[in-house]
């Protein structure tokens, strides 16, 4: 009987000092995990000081956690934790909070029993008051190496989600990896900047909304990972602690779905009566714009109700499965028409929901004050979509934008070209009929005049006596046969009859073999190739310049014989003209023709003569 009454006095012993708090050992470890040495209690009156609550403490009210994180969900309560600190040397560790938003926080540091160490501070208060200037709360924490530390803690937001995860590092190793964590922060804000500053300034040169809304998607989820973070109260509203009263992490969550929506408006090109989602999505975006204008200014009035967060929070969650819907079906409704354009923002789009869908169900596991996800921040989901977002669509837009002011370049430069031809043609046509009318009022009208002259002459000439006592008339008669061969060479030179049925070649060899009939040179014409007819405005011009490359050996020069060659190759005609008779041509315009065809020309001098050739491509 006595033994066991032994035995129960040790059972009942070690139940009560297995629910006594246990002392963590600090040893030289770089990061100490504190699960099952962080103990919790709820004040639910959120009135009792530290006094009261060490007290409490020694009465064992704190309840042990399993993990060294705290998630109560909705709460208004005051959360108080305790963590007992003993170690074999004296040493500096650090004492990390990881929220960066909590709305009142005070920290209390014991050695033995007597307070070394108190710092009220809390996201209500300026950023000041942190006392240790980091994004989150961190507190150095001096251990002596003779005596236990005891470290108070109390947490409190006003009916919002509660969630603390409670960190210890060593002092060098914290130091080290708080420089690297602001070396990714700055890393990642400097790149940010650069891909707005690039944006702003394609907005800037070509007013396409598209760059102005992706520079408003990106603000907004700026604006939200720094507010999640707590960058934003160290760096931009420190003094501002009133801006944390309106929920920037929630709001900013708007305003990311509402530019996300517009933004993929414009990246689509979805317009009304071409998409049948086209009106749910405006319905959306005005009904989240006003919900959103009205929670900002009842934060600022400070008029709402103690559920609002919650509201807020439901809303949002809400809001993301809606926009996420919205996305998908003005994506799916323009798929089957395999637009590049908008495969690839489905894919990338499929990508981010992976993303969101992680941040939906965090939160979810995180507002019912449940333990299983909260280990992985949900915010660090939303800085890697952060990433991709500003590498893959900005990447899409220089694309895809690049490609449509291309295709957009060469229409423009097509119809210029279609309108300058067009004018062309007009200006070809009208000098044509010009020409036309030229040579026939010079064949009809001065030659039918001369030939009288002729006829006159001619008659005068036969009478003996005139002939005997006037010589000259027969002299006279010669220069008068030669200027209506010259007028017929004219004539047929402004544009050969029936050029469009004989074409290029037929013509031109008409008109060499009129002109052999009245020049001392030897014309050699060969047409190399079978002739391919171009265009009637082309061959023209082409014969143009080939008239005029043969009035300049005629005019210009000493030669006795001249080649003039048509080659008809694959991709171009080409026109050559070699004479023996050195000297520096003449032309008239010859370079301006030759450029309207798209031609080139290549002009040869030597002692011997002169070669020309023309390169025209066929288109």
């Amino acid at each position: 009987m006595k033994n066991f009454a032994a035995i129960w006095i040790l059972f009942v012993l070690a139940i009560g000092s297995s629910s006594a708090q246990k002392t963590y050992w600090v040893g030289s470890e770089q990061y100490h995990r504190l699960d099952g040495y962080v103990a919790h209690y709820e004040d639910t009156t959120a009135q009792k000081n530290i006094r009261q609550i060490m007290g409490l403490q020694k009465e064992q009210a704190f309840s042990t956690l399993s993990t060294s994180s705290l998630n109560q969900g909705y709460t208004s309560s005051h959360h108080w934790l305790h963590i007992r600190l003993q170690s074999r040397k004296q040493q500096t560790v650090f004492l990390e909070i990881d929220n960066s938003r909590i709305n009142d926080l005070r920290f209390y540091q014991l050695n033995g029993d007597s307070s070394v160490r108190e710092v009220i501070t809390g996201d209500w208060k300026a950023f000041s008051s942190r006392k240790f200037p980091n994004k989150n709360w961190v507190f150095p924490v001096t251990l002596t190496g003779k005596v236990p530390t005891d470290l108070y803690v109390m947490v409190a937001k006003q009916h919002e989600v509660l969630g603390v995860r409670v960190g210890l590092w060593d002092a060098d190793t914290f130091e080290q990896q708080d420089r690297e964590s602001y070396l990714f922060w700055g890393i990642l804000t400097g790149f940010s900047l650069l891909i707005l500053f690039i944006n702003v300034v394609a907005f800037t040169a070509t007013q396409d909304r598209v760059y102005f809304w992706f520079c408003g998607l990106i603000l907004a989820i700026a604006f939200h990972i720094s507010a999640q973070s707590g960058l934003g109260f160290q760096y931009i509203w420190p003094n501002f602690p009133d801006l944390n009263r309106l929920d920037p992490a929630l709001l900013s969550g708007w305003l990311i779905m509402l530019a996300q929506l517009q933004f993929m408006q414009e990246f689509i090109a979805q317009k009304k009566g071409k998409s049948r989602a086209y009106l749910a999505v405006q319905t959306f975006k005005y009904v989240g714009s006003l919900l959103l204008i009205m929670n900002v200014v009842l934060r600022v009035l400070d008029v709402f109700p103690q559920n609002h967060f919650r509201w807020t929070y439901n809303t949002t969650l809400a809001f993301m499965v809606i926009c996420i819907s919205l996305a998908f079906w003005s994506v799916f409704e323009r798929i089957r028409r395999r637009e590049s354009v908008v495969i690839f923002y489905t894919v990338t789009v499929t990508i981010q929901l992976v993303g969101y869908l992680v941040v939906f169900f965090v939160n979810l596991t995180f507002i019912r004050g449940q333990e299983s996800l909260y280990q992985f921040d949900s915010y660090v989901v939303v800085v890697l979509i952060f990433l991709f977002d500003l590498l893959i669509f900005t990447s899409g837009i220089l694309y895809f934008w690049f490609k449509k002011y291309r295709q957009q370049n060469e229409a423009l430069l097509i119809a210029l070209h279609r309108s300058e031809q067009e004018q062309s043609q007009k200006i070809i046509d009208a000098l044509e009929i010009e020409r036309n009318r030229i040579a026939e009022d010079l064949y009809d009208d001065v030659g039918a005049m001369l030939s009288t002259a002729i006829g006159y002459v001619s008659s005068v000439g036969r009478k003996p006596d005139i002939k005997e006592r006037f010589p000259v008339l027969a002299e006279a008669r010669k220069l008068l046969d030669r200027a209506v061969e010259n007028l017929r060479t004219v004539s047929h030179n402004l544009m050969p009859k029936n050029f469009a049925q004989l074409g290029l070649a037929k013509s031109l060899g008409e008109t060499l073999d009129k002109i052999a009939d009245t020049t001392p040179v030897r014309f050699e014409y060969v047409v190399v190739g079978e002739e391919r007819r171009l265009d009637a405005a082309v061959e023209v011009q082409v014969f143009r310049i080939a008239s005029e490359l043969i009035n300049d050996i005629l005019k210009n020069s000493t030669a006795t014989e001249a080649t003039v060659q048509l080659v008809f190759n694959h991709e171009q005609l080409s026109i050559l003209a070699e004479d023996n008779g050195p000297r520096t041509p003449i032309y008239n315009n010859l370079t301006s023709k030759v450029d309207f065809i798209r031609g080139k020309l290549t002009v040869d001098e030597t002692q011997h003569g002169v070669t020309a050739i023309v390169e025209i491509p066929y288109q």
